[in-house]
């Protein structure tokens, strides 16, 4: 990234000799560096409503018209948390309205997705589960897939953070799915990056309504021809670069080694350093791990087996108060969880000895 700031190039070539080796990695037919994975969702609705159309392009969010109707299962919307609207209102940005299906409890089935359908119809949006395999209450991708093929409907698969096991890179576009989006913070890449995968026709309009859509490309030089709703959605050179390096030493990289056992270590390193205080219990966290990992977490639960949830919540941003501000994660009750996965060397001794200074 250093390197790439002191050289200077056309975006449009960079974009797409990236573009073209993040596929590869992929097994897509096309990919584009967006400003994260929030992007990645909008300009790919963008592009399922508008295609490559200059006309319906400049009047993005007004779909008035077009077909602008996205199908979303409404379990499936929101995070774990179960909070709604969260991420998949970037279908909304460039003015998709929502078509909802199923039950918010029991799921949707297949002929709930094949009475969604009309000459509205711009895509479906499939946001993939934490973990992809552990949900049956949901209508599977797969599925999604083929009924929305079937009714020649573009399939949008929001999976920001299905980068581990690195087969999950490869999977949904296997499946074949029309655009799949990641976030290049989940290949340790940078926060402000990402990248959508698939069709090689929709990655074409994705970069005619990305930021430098605005300028027309080097193809065919028409300043402000298209009036890109992804204008905002800029990238340095340093960004897109940064995100191929990321993802490429991601999938060459040897986890367990590189993240697994110091992972562990530190946990090891941390239970020891508070072994002396009473009433201290600690368990494995997460309990679901998938390759030795739970979704970009693996840490210690510590319970405070003296202490009210209460107090535990005040120990909580006692911590976060301090200097430095220790982040823990805290869900009520008198436990606390520390993902060891993202310590700096040193960072346990650090947290110990703050716990051990406020309890």
């Amino acid at each position: 990234m250093e390197e790439s700031t002191n050289n200077w190039c056309a975006i449009w070539e960079l974009e797409d000799k990236v573009g073209k080796e993040i596929a590869r990695i992929c097994s897509a037919e096309a990919a584009h560096v967006t400003s994260g994975s929030f992007a990645a969702l909008v300009l790919s609705a963008a592009a399922c409503i508008a295609g490559k159309d200059p006309e319906k392009m400049r009047r993005l969010p007004d779909t008035s018209g077009m077909k602008n109707e996205i199908i979303i299962q409404r379990n499936l919307r929101g995070t774990h948390t179960g909070e709604p609207g969260m991420y998949d209102r970037s279908m909304e940005v460039p003015g998709g309205k929502f078509v909802q299906i199923g039950h918010e409890v029991y799921g949707a089935r297949p002929e709930d997705l094949e009475a969604a359908f009309s000459e509205r119809t711009a895509a479906i949006h499939f946001m993939v589960p934490d973990y992809p395999d552990s949900r049956t209450d949901i209508l599977p991708l797969q599925q999604v897939i083929e009924i929305g093929h079937k009714n020649g409907v573009p399939i949008i698969v929001d999976a920001a953070g299905q980068t581990y096991p690195c087969e999950l890179l490869t999977r949904f576009a296997k499946l074949g799915a029309d655009l799949v989006c990641y976030a290049a913070k989940y290949v340790q890449g940078a926060n402000s990056a990402g990248w959508v995968c698939g069709r090689e026709d929709l990655i074409e309009a994705i970069s005619l309504h990305s930021f430098i859509g605005q300028e027309a490309g080097s193809f065919d030089p028409k300043p402000g021809f298209y009036r890109s709703i992804g204008r905002g959605y800029k990238l340095d050179r340093q960004e897109i670069v940064g995100t191929l390096a990321a993802l490429k030493r991601w999938v060459a990289m040897d986890h367990v080694k590189e993240r697994v056992e110091p992972a562990h270590s530190k946990i090891q390193d941390l239970e020891k350093a508070l072994a002396d205080l009473p009433h201290l219990h600690f368990h494995p966290w997460p309990e679901t791990l998938v390759d030795g990992i739970g979704y970009h977490q693996l840490g210690v639960k510590i319970e405070f087996e003296d202490r009210t949830p209460a107090q535990v919540a005040k120990l909580e941003q006692e911590l976060r108060k301090g200097d430095p501000s220790i982040w823990v994660y805290y869900h009520g009750g008198n436990s606390i969880e520390i993902n060891a996965l993202y310590l700096a060397d040193g960072d346990e001794e650090i947290i110990a000895e703050k716990i051990k200074e406020l309890v």
